[in-house]
């Protein structure tokens, strides 16, 4: 089922690194973020960095719902895009902007309320009283990133994955420098400890769909799509064609994290030190799964062209190439994991347990890095096709019937401890691997028969 042994003209290959290399730096520097709050935030102990951790495996949930439902605006600009249909393009630009808003302020309400339960999570009392600062202020940053991600998803979804990337790189550097400011109150800026890190985060978020609608006012191919805003053109009905395919993805997405955060929760099951380790490595599966996301994201927005130009066989050769790519990608990864594990560590804390920890776990990681990036890319051209319902359904078999209970036992039955609850998280991966490629071929499959029945009719 995984064999893609083909051998594929360069051409598939340079058109996906052409879209792909800006969203992967995009991604990648996203993750960079993410590194640095961890980073600058562990020198401060053990303690602020679980009490990131844990907000982060919380407030990720949320978001990527919200990130999920935007992503369903690629695909369908795609199709509207090859075919020159700008209106309609238009069209659901605009109500997937008032949607994302509408969902950005759904899941701050959501935050907030849940924010007074994670005492009942069984998290460490010291973790607990750490975390609020950091959680509300990059809870209320979600509303700016969504609005961005409207912008993001509609110019990917015509080809266009440069100024996100610009973007996104230049508001991560703020977003750092700022982090310096206001987590050790350098500069003149109040020292705020781990809260300062939301600060930033929240300052950075609220720049980018800022800059954002300049640069699109400014471009003249782009401008056409503000200078037709019509709040006429809101509909029901055109927003229940993006949830149709945006919440199945977020959904899927949501259902990933989701085991994340159950092996996060579980983590703190072993104390302050596992938990922070956890950090550290998420923080960096995290890393690499962004790289391979950026080609996952090249692979939707190429089948998606090829879906509006009805050409099959660029569908399939697009996809195996970028699972060629994420593929080589994750085992360079794998290979830095597995032996530079401690290392890496010790760049993001210098508490000696909490290296001891992260360099097991890395071990672990290692091994599943590759399926990862398999399960990714696969589902990336899952998108494109517009194909979200069954890999929904597959997500959950692997995540929520797989990934968890294979955790909790290896962990706690077969007592292999904090290494065991990532053992059984790979199992997960492993089967989504496996059914998501399957999917893909199925699909792929059906598409071909239903041309060759037309052209023969």
């Amino acid at each position: 089922m995984f064999n893609m042994n083909l051998i594929l003209p360069k051409r598939y290959y340079n058109e996906n690194l052409k879209i792909s290399l800006p969203v992967i730096l995009s991604l990648a520097g996203q993750s960079i973020v993410q590194m640095a709050d961890a980073m600058m935030v562990g020198r401060l102990g053990a303690v602020p960095l679980a009490a990131v951790s844990l907000s982060c495996s919380i407030i990720t949930n949320v978001m990527m719902i919200g990130t999920g439902i935007a992503m369903a605006l690629t695909p369908l600009v795609g199709v509207k895009f090859v075919r020159n249909n700008r209106r309609g393009g238009s069209v659901l630009f605009q109500n997937s902007l008032l949607l994302n808003v509408v969902i950005g302020l759904l899941s701050c309400a959501l935050l907030v309320g849940i924010n007074p339960l994670l005492g009942y999570m069984n998290q460490p009392a010291e973790v607990l009283d750490s975390l609020d600062g950091y959680y509300y202020w990059t809870t209320f940053s979600l509303v700016p990133y969504m609005v961005f991600l409207t912008f993001k998803q509609m110019l990917e979804g015509m080809g266009n994955t440069l100024y996100s990337m610009l973007i996104t790189i230049g508001c991560n550097l703020l977003n750092i420098f700022l982090n310096v400011g206001f987590i050790y109150g350098y500069m003149g800026f109040p020292q705020l400890g781990a809260t300062g890190a939301g600060v930033a985060t929240f300052i950075a978020r609220l720049a980018m769909p800022l800059i954002f609608l300049v640069i699109i006012y400014l471009k003249k191919n782009y401008r056409y799509y503000l200078l037709i805003f019509d709040w006429k053109k809101m509909s029901f009905h055109r927003q229940w064609q993006l949830l149709k395919v945006g919440f199945p993805i977020a959904t899927q997405m949501t259902i990933e994290l989701f085991s994340l955060t159950m092996i996060t929760i579980m983590m703190g099951w072993f104390g302050a030190e596992t938990l922070a380790a956890n950090q550290i490595v998420q923080t960096m599966i995290g890393f690499s799964f962004m790289i391979s996301n950026g080609v996952a994201s090249a692979s939707t927005i190429l089948v998606s062209h090829d879906i509006g130009r009805k050409n099959i066989l660029d569908i399939r050769l697009h996809t195996y190439a970028g699972m060629h790519i994420g593929v080589a990608i994750m085992i360079c990864f794998a290979f830095i994991y597995g032996f530079g594990g401690e290392l890496v560590a010790s760049m993001f804390s210098a508490d000696a347990k909490v290296i001891i920890i992260s360099a097991k776990l890395f071990i672990v990681v290692a091994f599943f890095e590759i399926f990862d990036g398999l399960q990714i890319t696969s589902l990336g051209a899952l998108r494109g096709l517009a194909e979200v319902k069954y890999p929904m359904y597959y997500a959950i078999i692997s995540y929520i019937f797989i990934a968890i209970p294979s955790a909790y036992v290896m962990a706690f039955i077969f007592d292999f401890g904090s290494q065991g609850v990532l053992l059984g998280f790979m199992f997960g991966l492993i089967t989504a691997a496996f059914l998501f490629i399957r999917c893909f071929r199925k699909k792929v499959y059906q598409l071909d028969n239903e041309m060759f029945r037309k052209y023969n009719s």
